[in-house]
């Protein structure tokens, strides 16, 4: 009778052939494949009376077996002829005393001591679990002494295999395991001579504080518990044993976790840190809110402050090109929409002045001088006295809730606006507005800018980028100084308007005010302003309005301090 035949594959198929007779095998896996092979092949050998000689073959290896009535397996013994061969090489085995732990042999056997495993128990041993016959190939790597002389020969065992001849026949699994040795040999020169003296030059590892953070941490239990994947231990895995790691790998395993810990650690506090930074930069946003939200409602508290009389403020600077124009626009825009009305900006100009051009178009293009000369005997009676009348000659603004009443565009007519017309016009527009910006001309020496300064409440100064504009407006004060006029000055409010063309020196020209003047706020850049057309003051940027706003209160705030 042939050998029965065993073949399993590592998904747990396979067949079994008996009397030349084959059955296929289709179980879970390779464990569950060999024990249903081997119960097989053992009801046969029932049959018969006697153990049925088998080969297996798994994982391109093949095994000779002895399998009994009752299931057991053992190795088949080798031939008397090839056993009674010398072998060059002994194989007692080598004490080492942490050999155990070392390889995690739970139940590992000497080679000529006890039974070596049989086929089937492989299933569950867990040092052979996956590699069939990996016992033999484990005690291949243990060290071994060279022979001086030929040995005794091997004694015969029915129990284990001996060591193979060098000269074992071609194609035989002794010639098979005898090769594996070799190919373990190479392994076993770099990796054996540290297992053998691991406990005399394995570097000191100083254990781990009692309150290290590895050991605090959830993860390094799972860590510790991985099969090993360095080394001798990491290769033999590597085919599917789970030998557990050496001390020195677990102390790399353990420095790795302390090091990701490390940066865990310092990325958590950046972050928090970030997290601080944040919160400190939303609470510096909010306090500058909160402060600019109170100056807000502080600003438009005084803006809006009720006048006993009408006010008011005349915007000078002998020097054209200053901003005047832009600046009583910008105020009166500012004064209508927080004070809901009762602003006039009146463009007292003696040379055609610019306000009227500026402004929002109206139906009709009537000035001061048609006032004067259509309806100036109207406002003598108190039947003629009406605000219909006077807004036939003015331009309302629409939503900036305050009114324009423009100079003439003939320069010929501009001669009948004299001081007495000034004081005229003043009258009849005292009677409808609370507050009355007055843009003056250049020439401070005509009769209706004396009465315009004499008329004054308060007084606005707009100077430019650029050393000039300042010189004149110098010059101003000192003229208004001279004609008894200090009081205006002390309370004067300087606007120093920004250019894109003209870069002065703010803060040398704010040097030149700030002794003499009551406040003096800058007034940024901005293009809506720049390019001469329309003012569109919803088209400014927030930053101007804002500091229209801020001049706007410091003029209420003198005002209302004369009231």
């Amino acid at each position: 009778m042939t050998d029965a035949q065993i073949t399993i594959n590592h998904d747990g198929t396979g067949s079994v052939t008996v009397d030349g007779e084959t059955t296929t095998i289709a179980a879970s896996g390779a464990a569950e494949a060999r024990r249903e092979a081997t119960a097989r092949i053992a009801k046969r050998a029932a049959e018969l009376g006697r153990p049925l000689p088998a080969t297996a073959a798994e994982n391109g290896r093949t095994w000779p077996l002895l399998i009994s009535t009752d299931g057991t397996v053992t190795p088949r013994p080798q031939d008397a002829a090839a056993a009674a061969r010398p072998s060059t090489v002994s194989a007692p085995s080598v004490e080492i005393p942490d050999a155990q732990a070392d390889l995690d042999v739970t139940r590992s056997r000497s080679v000529t001591g006890q039974p070596a495993p049989s086929w089937e128990q492989s299933a569950t041993d867990p040092i052979i679990s996956e590699v069939p016959g990996a016992q033999d190939d484990l005690e291949a790597t243990r060290p071994r002494a060279i022979a001086t002389e030929p040995p005794a020969a091997p004694r015969h065992s029915a129990q284990a295999p001996q060591i193979p001849s060098p000269d074992a026949g071609q194609g035989s699994p002794v010639d098979e395991l005898h090769t594996f040795r070799e190919v373990q040999a190479d392994v076993h020169s770099s990796v054996a001579p540290t297992q053998q003296n691991e406990s005399q030059h394995a570097p000191v590892v100083d254990p781990p504080a009692a309150a290290d953070a590895v050991d605090a941490d959830p993860r390094w239990a799972d860590i510790s518990q991985q099969p090993a994947t360095r080394g001798f231990r990491g290769t033999l895995n590597g085919v599917g044993l789970k030998l557990a790691p050496t001390d020195e790998e677990l102390a790399e395993r353990r420095e790795s976790l302390r090091q990701k810990i490390a940066r865990e650690e310092e990325a958590r506090r950046a972050a928090e840190q970030l997290a601080q930074e944040e919160a400190a930069r939303e609470t510096r946003r909010v306090i500058r809110e909160r402060a600019a939200a109170e100056k807000d409602r502080a600003e438009r508290a005084i803006i809006q402050t009720p006048f006993e009389e009408p006010k008011k403020v005349i915007i000078a600077n002998h020097k054209g090109g200053q901003g005047k124009t832009t600046v009583t626009y910008g105020i009166g825009a500012t004064a209508g929409r927080i004070r809901g009305g009762d602003v006039i900006a009146w463009d007292a100009n003696e040379t055609q002045g610019n306000l009227g051009f500026r402004a929002k178009k109206a139906p009709t293009a009537r000035s001061v001088v048609d006032l004067l000369e259509e309806a100036a005997d109207d406002f003598t009676t108190v039947e003629g006295s009406k605000r219909a009348t006077l807004a036939r000659f003015t331009r309302s603004q629409g939503d900036n809730l305050f009114t324009v009443l423009a100079s003439d565009e003939s320069r010929d007519r501009q001669d009948l606006v004299d001081a007495d017309a000034f004081e005229k016009v003043h009258e009849i527009l005292g009677r409808f507005y609370s507050l009355i910006l007055i843009d003056t001309g250049n020439n401070h020496r005509v009769s209706h800018f004396k009465a315009a300064l004499e008329a004054a409440d308060q007084l606005v100064i707009p100077v430019s980028a650029g050393a000039d504009g300042a010189h004149a407006a110098e010059a101003m004060l000192d003229s208004f100084e001279s004609l008894g006029h200090s009081d205006l000055v002390e309370g004067a409010v300087v606007l120093l308007n920004d250019s894109a063309t003209r870069r002065g020196d703010a803060t040398g020209i704010a040097a030149k005010f700030e002794q003499r003047v009551r406040a003096i706020i800058p007034i940024p850049f901005d293009p809506a302003l720049d390019s001469g057309d329309e003012i569109d003051f919803d088209a400014l940027q927030p930053s101007t309005r804002a500091a229209f706003q801020e001049a706007t209160a410091a003029i209420a705030d003198g005002l209302a301090k004369r009231n």
